[in-house]
């Protein structure tokens, strides 16, 4: 330990108020020889001790101090010699400087606020990663129901396609739109009418294609369908007994209540 560390740490208070025993207080002695610095030091600790005590020192009684004079003087001419008994210093129970408490405390209070925050941000990444996981599983449960969606709609239009009751009408274009397809499935049973586009072109804004069905004849609305995205799936139309042809028109949006044969661009029979 140097010079300075020793000052600093507060043996020498301690040691000039006798609460320094065994090594430490051999160092302090060693030292107080050996070094001018601690030797200033100490002999100012025991400088300021001594100004404290005398500025706070009561004087005796006049009385006490008369008799104690007295006394001295007494045994002054009754002196006899007195062997000399060195006095060591007075040992504590590990009584440290309350700046070692002090820093203990500090450490602990560092160590304590450490632990807190590595948990505290231990605690909000396991936190972010729940989020995110639950954010996982929702947009995974949204695709599952879309996928179910577009399975269940697949296999309600295989069913359509493939049960022997359905009735496959193939529509061609006309002079309006010659390379314009459709089918038309039809369950003349239960009069389940099902159109597949093909192949047609976009109407123009504010029109849409309507299906007919002439029945006995007459032509019967049988609903309008949409294109795009639509198109690629089967759609279903209105229901139709006793079909015998199917024909598309391109009629103003919402549908007309009767068919414009001018404008007409699919026909075919049943």
């Amino acid at each position: 330990m140097t010079a300075e560390e020793l000052i600093q740490s507060g043996m020498l208070e301690a040691h000039v108020m006798g609460q320094l025993a065994g090594e430490e207080a051999r160092l302090v002695e060693r030292m107080r020889l050996s070094d001018p610095g601690v030797r200033a030091e100490l002999e100012a600790i025991e400088e300021a001790l001594e100004r404290q005590a005398m500025a706070g020192a009561v004087p005796p009684p006049a009385a006490i101090r008369t008799a104690l004079m007295d006394r001295i003087k007494a045994e002054g001419r009754d002196h006899r010699e007195v062997p000399v008994r060195s006095i060591e210093p007075r040992a504590s129970v590990d009584a440290r400087p309350w700046r070692w408490l002090a820093a203990a405390a500090m450490v602990a209070l560092v160590v304590s606020a450490a632990l807190n925050v590595m948990t505290f941000n231990e605690l909000r990444s396991v936190r972010t990663e729940l989020a995110r996981l639950e954010n996982d599983r929702s947009v995974l449960a949204e695709e599952l129901q879309v996928h179910r969606a577009s399975l269940e709609r697949t296999q309600g239009m295989l069913a359509v396609m493939t049960d022997p009751r359905t009735d496959i009408v193939l529509l061609t274009g006309t002079d309006n739109a010659p390379d314009a397809k459709a089918r038309v499935y039809w369950d003349r049973d239960r009069d389940q009418v099902f159109i597949d586009v093909l192949k047609l072109p976009e109407p123009p804004q504010g029109q849409q294609y309507q299906l007919w069905a002439l029945v006995d004849g007459q032509p019967l609305d049988a609903g309008v369908f949409g294109m795009g995205d639509d198109a690629a799936s089967l759609q279903a139309m209105k229901a139709v007994p006793g079909a015998q042809a199917f024909a598309v028109t391109l009629e103003r949006e919402g549908g007309s209540p009767v068919p414009t044969l001018e404008a007409m661009v699919l026909i075919g029979q049943v």
